[in-house]
C-alpha cells in the first residue's frame, strides 16, 4: 500500500517553522509602526509651519507671536532684513507618543510696502 499524504509529525514540523518565521517579522512590524509614528508627526509639524507661513505672507504687516495648536506649540517672528524685506521664521515644538522633544522650522523672506 503507498499512501500519500503527510504525517502529524510533518505537519508538526512545517507548523514550528511557520510560527518561528512569523516571530521573527513581529519586530520588524513594531519597528515599522514606529516610523509611521514619526513620519506622522512631522508631517502634521510639517503642514502646520506651511499654515502659519501663508497666514503671515497674506498680512500686510506681518508680526511675532506664539500659539498652540492642540499639543503642539507654534511660535513665529519676524525680523526687519533691510530694503522692505522682512525675514519670517516659524518653529513648532512637541512632544511625540515616546515622550521625545521634537521640533522643526521654517524659515522664508517677503517684500513689504
Amino acid at each position: 500500500m503507498n499512501k500519500k499524504g503527510f504525517t502529524l509529525l510533518e505537519v508538526l514540523v512545517g507548523m514550528i517553522i511557520l510560527s518561528a518565521g512569523m516571530l521573527l517579522l513581529l519586530p520588524m512590524m513594531v519597528v515599522s509602526m514606529q516610523a509611521n509614528d514619526f513620519a506622522r508627526g512631522f508631517t502634521e509639524a510639517s503642514m502646520l509651519i506651511k499654515e502659519k507661513m501663508e497666514e503671515l505672507k497674506n498680512m500686510s504687516i506681518p508680526i511675532s507671536g506664539a500659539d498652540s495648536v492642540g499639543v503642539v506649540n507654534r511660535t513665529w517672528t519676524v525680523t526687519d532684513a533691510g530694503n522692505n524685506l522682512r525675514r519670517l521664521l516659524v518653529n513648532i515644538d512637541w512632544i511625540d507618543k515616546e515622550g521625545k522633544a521634537r521640533s522643526s522650522s521654517m524659515m522664508s523672506y517677503m517684500m513689504v510696502d
